[in-house]
């Protein structure tokens, strides 16, 4: 049976770029190891933008579908979940979503052979557990919602930790989790703040409640902390590529590409370019304040109390 490398590419050439230059990377891996048992499947609203390979698997994504994803209150990060429902489905396969800033460093054997066997469920690192210092709102919500969250299916521990979702690898037949993790979020975005990590804890909360939990870690570089910067530095990591390259020299050259911290430093560093990330700020909040106002509308009508499925 084969394993599935999932990638989520929508909403504009930065984030089209950077799913590209992650599955070169990890192609170049995948070849270098001879693991052909292993394909990657992107969803994506622009399937010319992913790179044409037989290990590749890209699947359209109409704009009325991405809109229908993101559920009644507009929230962005829903998609993710409700294409890893929709892999579960059409894959009929272990599978492993990855976020489309990384690159990949190596083949994660370990990773792949525990969910291939069942019972596991991979997230990129274990970022902390639930306390004072951290998410207190969250370790609130829950315990205050335990009943509800049980029929769900997750369990509130004591002790609830915080996974990253930049990864989420799950064994074959995970239908179960992934509409326990719809359930969960649904429930939990009007009924708690912030709600910029909700779909994150609805997973954690899911799988820590299911599975035995493993960290990919080192495998793949993650490099969410320069969501302005990197699209600007691919355009250079991309300039050094001749267009008649097949896919596999693309490939080669992503994986040994001497990728540079300080470059990324200094891109984020220029003025002009802090500029731009007060704006991009200043839009999210508006899209954050949008959200608030159905959550609002939804109380005021009384729809509150029957979450979306």
């Amino acid at each position: 049976m084969a394993f599935h490398i999932v990638y989520l590419s929508h909403g504009g050439k930065k984030y089209h770029d950077q799913t590209r230059f992650s599955v070169l990377t990890l192609l170049h891996h995948l070849r270098a190891a001879d693991r052909d048992d292993i394909r990657v499947a992107v969803y994506t609203d622009d399937p010319s933008a992913a790179p044409v390979d037989p290990l590749v698997r890209i699947i359209p994504l109409t704009a009325a579908e991405l809109r229908a994803y993101r559920g009644r209150f507009d929230y962005v990060h829903r998609i993710k979940l409700m294409v890893m429902r929709r892999a579960c489905d059409e894959l009929d396969s272990a599978m492993m979503y990855v976020d489309c800033d990384t690159r990949w460093l190596r083949v994660p054997d370990e990773a792949f052979d525990a969910l291939l066997s069942g019972g596991s469920c991979c997230m990129h690192v274990r970022e902390g557990e639930l306390g004072p210092g951290f998410f207190p709102e969250y370790q609130v919500a829950a315990t205050r919602y335990r009943e509800p969250l049980a029929r769900m299916g997750a369990t509130v521990a004591k002790e609830l930790a915080m996974w990253n979702s930049g990864v989420i690898g799950t064994p074959a037949g995970a239908q179960a989790f992934y509409d326990a993790s719809l359930a969960i979020n649904d429930f939990l975005l009007p009924r708690m703040q912030p709600r910029n990590w909700t779909e994150q804890f609805a997973l954690s909360l899911a799988a820590c409640s299911r599975y035995r939990m493993l960290a990919l870690g080192d495998a793949l570089h993650h490099y969410w902390n320069y969501s302005y910067e990197a699209p600007l530095y691919l355009n250079e990591v991309f300039a050094g590529m001749a267009a008649d390259w097949s896919v596999a020299r693309q490939a080669e050259y992503c994986a040994n590409f001497a990728w540079s911290e300080s470059r990324l430093r200094e891109l984020q560093a220029a003025p002009e370019h802090k500029r731009q990330r007060r704006r991009n700020k200043w839009r999210a909040s508006i899209n954050k304040r949008k959200i608030d106002l159905r959550v609002w509308l939804a109380r005021l009508s009384g729809r509150l109390d029957h979450p979306q499925h």
